[in-house]
């Protein structure tokens, strides 16, 4: 019987998405292979550390505290190539005869971190440098698609709906958003000022600091919160009549993309926000945010496959996921994001979501051709062996002839 392959599965981090990525680290783990694969947790703690040990791989146990951290082994990413012959978290014990490296080795990474260090482009560039197998988009699709006015200049290249919007710099320390200069800006991008208006950062999640404004004042104020999180933040028109349409895409192990069920989903506010998408409208700290069964997106109400859309509207979400899948390079389950106008049925592309909460495991199992999260969390990873394995290369100055010291 062929040995087991070991699965890091990496998630939490410096991120303003911590938490959902800790469900979505989890849910992955949980639909692994038994028969083929064995499950490594990597928590990222908010202070960067890394940790493993089968406490991880409880919900309840979060949020960690000192006592269940106890039980937990701090891990450091082995950078060099080693004696062991795979890659390697090392962790240094202490003991009577002093302190003891030891090796815990692996054979492929899963990045479940949402967001920042997770979805931009940071780890992916980490496991490269440290020639570690990874799943998922490499290193240039997941920056690119990660900055929201990037991702929309290529839909727009590539002749894809999108609004127009305007980009705002966080100001100098010490100076304040000045009203007016807001105004001619608005004028200047989008022709007159007709409020209300969207504002979100640049480089975060679907639903993270993303606020309404409806008149100068409400601008301003959201502004200024969506500037604690990001210095580049994008202002675009409020759709009216607002009704949004998300699918994921993925490419199949022969070289197909396809998508996945469409979803409507169903909010309890104005706003698709955090609260609405993992919280189900609670607030936190409220007695169902508190009990730890929250399945992250999953757990979303939501309209699968929604009657309502007609086929041109269908023809327009999936081709334009595939086209946008295949020009920015994307691999893993990736899901997209639409705006409608519910009464006029236009339809612009939102966002591009490398690392969706829970890898959007439940529009697979509603798609035409059903696909477990079993099977969805293999084909990542056996797509992962193939990406990561096409970009090896030799790195001897021998080989490549570029030699310049030599021994003496």
């Amino acid at each position: 019987m062929a040995e087991k392959k070991v699965i890091a599965v990496i998630f939490g981090g410096r991120s303003v998405e911590h938490d959902v990525s800790i469900l979505t680290g989890l849910q992955f783990l949980e639909a692994l292979d038994p028969r083929q694969y064995s499950g490594l947790p990597i928590y990222v703690d908010p202070l960067g550390q890394w940790w493993t040990g089968d406490t991880l791989k409880k919900r309840t146990h979060y949020p960690l505290n000192d006592s269940k951290r106890k039980a937990l082994t701090e891990v450091k990413l082995e950078l060099a190539t080693n004696a062991v012959g795979k890659p390697t978290l090392t962790t240094i014990k202490k003991g009577l005869m002093g302190e003891k490296r030891e090796y815990i080795p692996f054979d492929l990474m899963v990045p479940a971190i949402h967001g920042s260090n997770g979805e931009d482009g940071t780890i992916q560039g980490l496991l490269e440098f440290a020639n570690v197998p990874y799943s998922g988009c490499r290193t240039l699709g997941a920056a690119a698609t990660m900055n929201k006015p990037f991702a929309k200049k290529q839909a727009r290249n590539a002749n894809i709906n999108v609004l127009n919007d305007l980009i705002i710099s966080r100001p100098k320390q010490g100076d304040f958003i000045d009203p007016d200069q807001i105004e001619d800006q608005l004028r200047s991008a989008f022709g007159s000022i007709t409020y209300p208006y969207i504002v979100k950062p640049c480089n975060l999640g679907s639903s993270v600091g993303v606020g309404k404004a409806d008149d100068t004042e409400g601008l301003i104020g959201a502004l200024m919160s969506a500037f604690k999180l990001d210095n580049e933040l994008i202002i675009e028109p409020f759709v009216d009549n607002l009704v949004e349409y998300n699918v994921a895409a993925r490419r199949k192990l022969d070289g197909t993309i396809i998508t996945s069920a469409i979803e409507r989903p169903l909010r309890s506010a104005e706003l698709l926000d955090f609260k609405n998408k993992y919280l189900g409208g609670s607030e936190p700290g409220s007695p169902k945010a508190k009990s730890g069964n929250s399945e992250g997106m999953a757990s979303l109400n939501r309209k699968l496959n929604p009657e309502e859309l007609n086929d041109k509207q269908i023809r327009f979400i999936r081709e334009s996921s595939i086209k946008v899948f295949d020009d920015m390079s994307l691999a893993g389950s990736v899901r997209i994001d639409f705006l409608c106008n519910g009464e006029t049925g236009e339809l612009w592309l939102n966002e591009i979501n490398t690392i969706p909460g829970s890898f959007a495991y439940f529009l697979w199992e509603a798609a035409e051709e059903a696909t477990s999260f079993l099977t969805l969390t293999s084909d990542i990873i056996e797509e992962g062996f193939v990406l990561s394995a096409q970009r090896l290369g030799e790195t001897d100055t021998n080989v490549s002839g570029a030699t310049i010291f030599m021994e003496s």
